[in-house]
Formats: C-alpha cells, sequence, structure tokens
C-alpha cells in the first residue's frame, strides 16, 4: 500500500494529537502543519522532519 502524505491545519487544536496518532499509526507521513498558535511540542515526537508554519 503507498504511503500518504498529510498537512495539517490547526495543529495545535484539542483534536490535533489524535490525528498526527492516527497519521503515524496508519504508517503514513506528515510533512507539513499550520498553526496561529506556536507551542506545538507534540508534534515533534510523531513527526520530527515536518514542517510548521505559524501566522506572523
Amino acid at each position: 500500500m503507498e504511503q500518504k502524505k498529510f498537512g495539517l491545519i490547526g495543529a495545535a487544536g484539542y483534536i490535533a494529537p489524535r490525528h498526527m496518532k492516527a497519521i503515524k499509526d496508519t504508517n503514513n507521513d506528515l510533512l507539513a502543519a499550520f498553526d496561529p498558535y506556536d507551542g506545538i511540542g507534540i508534534m515533534d515526537s510523531y513527526f520530527p522532519k515536518a514542517s510548521f508554519f505559524c501566522r506572523v
């Protein structure tokens, strides 16, 4: 099965960690994430190479 690549909007939201875990558990990859809030520590534990963008 081909690995899917994802982008996530709202990476600091309440449900976002569940989405990240689901992407990881299904052997897919998160390439990029966006959120106006810059405090996203959980993302690094799932996808350390993913890019993160924040509204300036």
